[in-house]
């Protein structure tokens, strides 16, 4: 399943309400200090619609 991270408390150049969509991005900041100043919201799948 694939998700983002919401920012709960501002940190760095992320302020309290952004969404964080780069896989890269996600990786640091749950691999740092910072990961409590997050939350995973989950990512729907996306469907064919045709």
């Amino acid at each position: 399943m694939q998700f983002h991270l919401i920012v709960v408390q501002a940190f760095g150049p992320h302020a309290k309400g952004d969404v964080v969509t780069d896989a890269e991005t996600i990786a640091r900041i749950l691999g740092g200090e910072h990961a409590a100043h997050v939350v995973r919201v989950a990512v729907p799948a996306q469907t064919k619609e045709g």
